[in-house]
């Protein structure tokens, strides 16, 4: 498996999908669908190109592939260990906030009752 083609398409694939999940107009969902086109056939034509790879390459290849998804883990780890770090505080506060007014669950807020009464009300139509 050729490694610049397969991550080359694993990033397409990361980019096309996260457009999509925000995409809710043709002028996103297009591009992201592109992407994942793209990043699809990269990854096949990664295969198709690996098949014709030496033992050493294919060695060679596993290994910088393996690196790469090591570097991406340990990549989001950090991102949520960080951002973590930098909320944590604040979401501790708003929970003792509330349950300082007596709210012991933040479902009992008006906005989620109001919610579920919109809910109720407009279950069988």
């Amino acid at each position: 498996m050729c490694p610049v083609c397969w991550i080359s398409g694993v990033l397409f694939l990361l980019f096309g999908a996260s457009a999509l999940t925000y995409g809710t107009e043709w002028y996103i969902l297009i591009p992201s669908l592109v992407l994942l086109a793209y990043g699809s056939y990269k990854i096949w034509d990664g295969i198709k190109k690996g098949k014709n790879f030496s033992d050493e390459q294919k060695t060679n290849s596993k290994r910088t592939i393996t690196r790469f998804v090591i570097g991406v883990a340990i990549g989001l780890y950090t991102g949520f260990a960080i951002t973590f770090a930098m909320t944590s505080t604040e979401h501790k506060r708003m929970h003792d906030l509330l349950e300082q007014h007596g709210i012991k669950d933040h479902y009992e807020l008006p906005i989620h009752s109001d919610a579920k009464k919109y809910v109720r009300e407009h279950e069988h139509e």
